[in-house]
Formats: structure tokens, sequence, C-alpha cells
């Protein structure tokens, strides 16, 4: 009885093997080679930015975009994003109706993005170094800046090319743990991956620091230290200790910076504190 059970439940497991893999037969032989090259890029590179983890990531931070803005208001405004990657956070709010230009210092990442959002209307894509004095983008409604601060050799002189594009920014990086308004640590990280810089150098400012920047060129900080963030290893809400640690990629903050239009850059005044919570 036993031995004629286990015959039926391996049947069953065998026609249910075999019914699957006719399925994916057919749904592969159906892609395109367009489909078929994104598909097997996928399903075969987990470095950089083709690391699953970022999948569950983008959403929390789509999530926070859309609790911040709304799904409404994307349409019809002009948004840069910076450090695009593959261009997949651009590329949703191109399909809300906004009009969306994508940034990446990589013609690797936006060669696979344009192959992958190829169906998608509204939306550009630029490859230029933004680890310098990067291209005049033109002014947006909104820039998008995730991940991409952390991997820049002058901080205080790339944010300085982004204050003159939006009034509106929302920012997120790797932070150091202090709440030193002047720290920042620079690192030597040469590893040559899709997801890091250009020119193998890391920083790890202190939330304090970014704030401290935001506030002289005139922009109100809106601090999204919130759980709704975390993703993995990748955490939002984290306390405190003052102790310098670098955290390595888990110590992240996000920020909506917001100026009123035309509002007058005050000047960088090296001393200005900025109250930490």
């Amino acid at each position: 009885m036993l031995l004629r059970r286990f015959r039926t439940l391996c049947d069953v497991v065998l026609d249910t093997t075999r019914k699957v893999a006719r399925l994916e037969a057919a749904s592969y032989s159906a892609m395109s080679p367009i489909e078929r090259h994104i598909a097997l890029q996928i399903a075969s590179r987990k470095d950089g930015v083709f690391q699953p983890s970022y999948d569950a990531w983008r959403v929390t931070r789509i999530n926070k975009l859309l609790a911040l803005y709304g799904v409404e208001w994307f349409a019809g405004k002009r948004v840069i994003e910076l450090g695009c990657g593959h261009a997949d956070i651009g590329a949703f709010l191109a399909e809300l109706g906004a009009d969306v230009l994508c940034v990446d210092g990589r013609e690797e990442n936006i060669t696979f993005a344009k192959l992958k959002h190829r169906k998608v209307g509204r939306i550009d894509y630029l490859v230029a170094d933004l680890d310098g004095i990067f291209p005049a983008l033109g002014r947006c409604d909104l820039l998008v800046h995730f991940g991409l601060l952390y991997h820049l050799r002058d901080v205080d002189a790339h944010l300085a090319q982004c204050w003159e594009l939006a009034d509106e920014i929302v920012l997120e990086t790797v932070v150091c743990d202090s709440l030193d308004p002047n720290k920042i640590v620079y690192l030597d990280r040469d590893v040559p991956v899709n997801s890091r810089g250009l020119h193998g150098v890391q920083n790890r400012p202190s939330p304090f620091y970014v704030e401290r920047l935001a506030t002289a060129a005139g922009y109100e900080v809106e601090r999204c230290f919130t759980g709704d963030l975390n993703s993995g290893t990748f955490l939002y809400d984290w306390p405190h200790k003052d102790n310098g640690d670098l955290g390595g990629f888990s110590h992240r903050r996000m920020w909506r910076l917001h100026r009123s239009s035309g509002a007058a850059i005050l000047s960088q005044d090296p001393n200005l504190r900025v109250a930490a919570e």
C-alpha cells in the first residue's frame, strides 16, 4: 500500500515537473530576442545592480516617494534621477506621467536600462561622470538622488551643482554614525562593480554634514529616518551612538529637501550647526 502511494506521488510530481517545463519552454520561445537577453542577464548575474536584494529595497524607496508626493503629483513634472543604475525608479515615475532623465556614469548600466525599459515613454538617458563637473542638465521639478553621494570624491562640489537643478530633492545615502556636522570620512575602495563609483573612492558623511550643506543652500530639511524604508541590511531608523562607525552599507539616511521657488541660496557657512535629534 505504501509503495503504491509512493509511486503515485512520484508520478504526480513527475507529471507536474513536465508541465512546468513545457510552460517555461513555451514562455521562453515566445520571448523576443531582447526579452530573452534581459531575462538571461537577470537570471545569470548577481553582481552590482543585478543583486536580487535591490528589488525589495527599490519597493521601499518608491513607496516613500509616493508617500511624500502622491501618485498624481508626478504627471507632467520633469524629474532627473542621478546615479540611476538600470533606471527602474525613473521608469516607474515615467509611467506615472513624469518626463524623466536618467543619468549614470556607466555606459553598461544605461545600455541595459534602454533595453529593459524600451517600451516606456517619457524617459531619456545620459551617460555622464557625476564625480566632477557634470553636463548642464537643466532645471527639474524633482531631483531623485539615491545611493550616489557616498561614491563621490568631493561631496561639497557635487551637491553645489545639484542645488542648481531643483528646489525639490529626495536624497538618500550611506552615512557614518556621528553627530558632528563637519565630519566626513573619505575611503579608498577600488571595486570595479557596476553599482559603485567610477574612481575607486567612497565617503561617509555624518547625516548632519549633509543637513548643514542643504540648510546653507536654502533648503528646508525633512528627515525620513523611518522603518518603512528598511530593507534587509539597509537600515534608516537606527539610533545614533556617535561612535564614528562607518556602518558598511547599512547605516543609511534619506531626506526630502525643499525650498521656495526662487529662494536665495544662503552663503555656505562652515561653522553652521544643525541640531541633532
